[in-house]
C-alpha cells in the first residue's frame, strides 16, 4: 500500500501543478436587481375610438438564482480567458382584469427566464501559494456577454393568447399560445461586464467567489444592468 501511495501521489500533485491551464466546473449566482410593479389598460379600437377593456397588473419581483457551467483557459500570457454559460430563472405574479370575472387572473404565478453567455479575460492582481498543495489568486476582469430573456406580459402577449384583441373583453386564455409566443418573443441582449473575485485551487479542485456588474440594456426590464454573486465549484488541470 505504501509503495501505491508513493508512486501515484507525486504524479497527482505534479499533474496539479504542471498541467494547471485549464478547469471546468459549476456556476452558482445570486442576480441582484428589482423590477417595480406597473398596471396599464389593455385597449381596442371601437368605431374609431380607443376603448380601454381590460388591465395588466405585473407584480413587483427582485432578485433570481442561476445555475450554469464554466470553462477558463489559463495558458495564455498576461491574461486568462473564462468563458460561461448559465440561467437565470425569477418568478413574479401578475394579475388580468376584464368584464368577464371567469376569465379574470388574480396573481397569477408567472417566470422570467434569462439564458446568457459571458466572455472574460481575467489578470493576477495578487497571488500567493503552498508549494505542491495549494493556490490562491485575486483576480479582476472584463468581457462581453450575450442574453436571450422571456417578454414580460403584456396587451401584444395577451392578444396572443386570447386569441386577438377582440377578445381581451371576454375571451380565455390559449396555454399552447402563450408557451409559442414566449418561443417566439425573446428579447435578446448584448452588453459588457466586469467583476473582481477570488480563485481557491487544493490540488486538482477549483473554487472561485467573484462579484460581476454587467451593463446591458433590456435584460432586466427598465434598467440597464445588474449585478451578481457567484460561487464556482470545479477541477483545474
Amino acid at each position: 500500500m505504501k509503495k501505491i501511495i508513493q508512486t501515484f501521489l507525486p504524479i497527482f500533485i505534479l499533474s496539479s501543478q504542471v498541467f494547471a491551464i485549464a478547469g471546468f466546473g459549476l456556476n452558482l449566482n445570486k442576480s441582484m436587481y428589482s423590477v417595480a410593479e406597473s398596471t396599464s389598460s389593455l385597449k381596442v379600437e371601437v368605431d374609431g375610438n380607443t376603448v380601454p377593456v381590460a388591465t395588466i397588473t405585473q407584480h413587483a419581483f427582485d432578485n433570481g438564482l442561476g445555475i450554469g457551467g464554466y470553462l477558463y483557459i489559463d495558458a495564455i500570457p498576461m491574461v486568462d480567458l473564462d468563458i460561461e454559460g448559465s440561467l437565470i430563472i425569477s418568478p413574479y405574479e401578475f394579475s388580468f382584469t376584464n368584464a368577464n370575472p371567469l376569465t379574470s387572473i388574480d396573481k397569477q404565478q408567472f417566470g422570467w427566464v434569462d439564458a446568457s453567455g459571458y466572455i472574460t479575460l481575467q489578470k493576477k492582481l495578487f497571488k500567493l501559494s503552498i508549494p505542491f498543495l495549494a493556490k490562491a489568486k485575486l483576480t479582476a476582469g472584463a468581457g462581453v456577454n450575450s442574453h436571450s430573456s422571456t417578454p414580460m406580459v403584456d396587451q401584444k402577449m395577451m392578444e396572443t393568447v386570447m386569441g386577438g384583441a377582440g377578445n381581451l373583453e371576454s375571451g380565455t386564455l390559449d396555454t399552447d399560445e402563450l408557451i409559442k409566443y414566449l418561443k417566439d418573443n425573446k428579447v435578446s441582449s448584448t452588453g459588457f461586464h466586469i467583476q473582481a473575485g477570488l480563485q481557491f485551487k487544493l490540488l486538482m479542485l477549483d473554487s472561485f467567489l467573484f462579484y460581476r456588474q454587467v451593463i446591458a440594456d433590456d435584460v432586466i426590464p427598465g434598467a440597464k444592468g445588474f449585478g451578481s454573486l457567484n460561487l464556482r465549484l470545479g477541477m483545474g488541470f
